[in-house]
């Protein structure tokens, strides 16, 4: 079982986050804390502490104390991190008998950007942000812990703090696990009830709730029934993702026994509209003189979410009339134009086609022309188009001769591509020309400044991590991605999102990676509109059409065609086309054209240039075959889509 670092701030996300990572094979072997600037702590028989740097340890004793007083107040002004309720932290590393790494919070809300980038050590007027103090908080546990590969987090709906977790993850070398991302708030409740983790209220911000809620069990029935009043009434969020409240857990499973906090020593505190409550003093109660077993039954309790959602696990294949088997690949693979094209529709340029095969002196096999150099021409191509830049690109098509060389041109493709929000990404391969690698198509935003997206690389039970250079959703700008605009969603495959292993063949695959597609969508307010479905085996057709069909209420929208191959080797990939917000004036359709006999083995995607027309050829995809609602053959299909009326994002995937 891998090891893992648990973030924890005494409250009920990430303490749940705990038990999940667990649940999913992880060994907690050391917890982690912020804590606000404190007094001088006095010697203490209770705890053995020892430093390194400014990082304190706490190690399991069989009398813990409190731990020191803020500073100032134990309410830090914190964009990242919960602070209430921090001197209570030694008892529960006693409690779960694990050490406990502190350190004091000595940076501000420096970098308000929601998607994160540290600022250069030693730049000039740079103002330490607090997001590094867990850089040299994670570094130090690290060092005394090597073997762990992984750091758990409760993020549940907050960007801002899920992608700084991952800043300094990616840095350190770290897996995040964010395992309650984008779950259903009432689903955090149920489950804490489920594990009967006793989680108390210490603050409270919102209307409905004052300082008589301090120190109630949020887990407990009644508690969570007047929380589902307060939220139909004022619309508060159950789960105080909003800040409505935050709790101390005080009791959970593998404790060795439980804190207690006498009323004498709860101090209420309120201040504009804010109640919260400090500590005199705690205990720890109730201790198990024999263990009660390994953290692997530590989540014994807690229910797994279902793979698929029970709307994706209704699909049934459709019995539509696909003849099998799908025509083999032609001996000739279809030829890729010789030059690429640039077309330009609204405030999006569309690069179609870009490659860079080995010089005819070469051989076939083209082993003296290096990947990198394949790549790096197609690159400087790309870069070298007025208006293109690695921040102002928004999605890719990367079409590979082989998927064997997936890990490596992973690898040299994530160098073109370092900051936040790369483009979304769609990978497959196909039977290149001789000689030929690799073929890039792409889009970038004239517009960068209002480049928005969504590009989550914590595993958790939402939907794939990122397993390469590519955010799972990105718009190149109108409105932040509202009403109207075009997303380009990423491609999806069947993978089990907590784990990133491809699921079994009792799931659906084409429902699972459709549901993942989904999922991105709702995630940026956006809803899916049309789709092209690659698939390896003519046999997933029928599959492929059902869940579609079972999905938007028709066959309409969707293009099946055949590919060599997927990452991961899987059967199904999803590349999807999303329109922001539910209105339909201004916005993205997708039109499919009748197929054509006269060009085989090919899917030409075609750019629109706005409500007046002005298509103009895009990339060429050589395939297998294509279902267009009409049968299978070896012929091309048309995929069109137009933007709307102020010209926005028009293109292809």
């Amino acid at each position: 079982m891998p090891d893992a670092i648990a973030l924890v701030s005494g409250g009920k996300d990430s303490l749940l986050a705990l038990y999940h990572a667990v649940q999913n094979g992880y060994t907690i072997v050391a917890l982690g804390n912020l804590h606000p600037p404190t007094v001088p702590s006095t010697s203490s028989t209770s705890t053995t502490t020892s430093s390194a740097g400014a990082t304190t340890v706490h190690n399991p004793t069989d009398a813990p104390t409190i731990g020191a007083a803020a500073l100032l107040s134990d309410e830090l002004d914190s964009y990242m991190y919960q602070t209430i309720g921090h001197s209570l932290l030694p008892l529960l590393a006693h409690c779960l008998s694990l050490p406990l790494y502190r350190r004091a919070i000595v940076g501000t809300s420096a970098n308000t950007d929601l998607n994160y980038q540290p600022t250069a050590s030693g730049a000039a007027g740079a103002v330490a942000d607090e997001t590094e103090d867990l850089t040299a908080l994670l570094t130090t546990i690290t060092a005394a812990h090597p073997s762990a590969v992984a750091v758990t987090s409760g993020a549940i709906l907050s960007a801002y703090q899920r992608t700084r977790i991952e800043s300094v993850c990616s840095r350190l070398g770290l897996t995040s696990l964010a395992y309650l991302w984008r779950t259903p708030q009432p689903q955090i409740l149920h489950q804490l009830a489920s594990l009967r983790i006793d989680a108390r209220i210490v603050k409270v911000a919102a209307l409905g709730l004052d300082a008589a809620w301090l120190w109630r069990n949020v887990a407990d029935a009644q508690v969570q029934a007047r929380l589902a009043a307060l939220k139909r009434r004022w619309g508060i969020n159950v789960a105080g993702e909003g800040g409505e409240y935050e709790t101390l857990v005080v009791d959970a499973p593998g404790w060795r026994g439980r804190i207690v906090v006498d009323e004498e020593d709860r101090v209420v505190g309120e201040d504009g509209g804010a109640a919260w409550l400090g500590f005199r003093g705690a205990r720890v109660e109730g201790e198990q003189t024999e263990e009660g077993g390994g953290q692997e039954r530590w989540g014994e309790g807690l229910e797994r979410p279902e793979l698929l959602e029970e709307r994706f696990a209704a699909l049934a294949p459709a019995a539509v009339d696909t003849p099998a088997p799908m025509p083999a690949a032609a001996a000739t693979p279809p030829a890729i134009p010789a030059t690429h094209s640039i077309i330009t529709t609204g405030n999006t340029i569309h690069i179609n086609n870009l490659t860079a095969p080995a010089p005819s002196s070469s051989s076939s096999s083209p082993s003296d022309y290096s990947l990198s150099t394949e790549l790096q021409t197609i690159f400087t191509t790309l870069l070298s188009i007025p208006g293109v830049t690695p921040s102002s690109i928004t999605s890719t098509t990367l079409l590979l001769s082989s998927m064997s060389l997936f890990a490596s041109v992973n690898a040299l493709y994530s160098t073109y591509f370092p900051s936040p929000l790369p483009p979304a990404r769609v990978c497959l391969s196909l039977p290149l020309p001789p000689g030929m690698r690799v073929a890039l198509s792409a889009t970038a935003t004239l517009t960068p400044g209002e480049k928005t997206g969504l590009h989550v690389q914590s595993r958790s039970h939402w939907a794939p991590a990122n397993i390469g250079p590519y955010s799972q959703a990105i718009c190149g700008g109108r409105d932040g991605g509202g009403s109207g605009a075009a997303w380009y969603i990423a491609g999806q495959i069947p993978l089990i999102p907590a784990s990133l292993e491809v699921a079994p063949p009792t799931v659906s695959h084409a429902a699972l990676s459709l549901q993942h597609a989904c999922r991105v969508a709702d995630a940026v307010g956006a809803r899916i509109v049309g789709a092209v479905a690659w698939v390896t085996d003519a046999a997933m057709v029928r599959e492929v059409v059902g869940v579609w069909e079972g999905f938007s209420g028709g066959v309409d929208g969707v293009v099946v065609a055949m590919a060599a191959g997927l990452p991961r080797g899987v059967g199904v990939e999803w590349a999807v086309y999303a329109q922001g917000g539910e209105g339909e004036e201004g916005g993205v359709r997708v039109e499919f054209d009748g197929i054509s006999e006269e060009v085989e083995g090919a899917v030409d995607v075609v750019a629109a240039e706005g409500r007046e027309g002005g298509w103009g050829t895009a990339k060429v995809l050589p395939c297998f075959g294509v279902w267009d609602g009409e049968g299978v053959g070896r012929r091309w299909a048309t995929v069109r889509r137009i933007g709307g009326d102020r010209g926005g994002e028009n293109g292809e995937d």
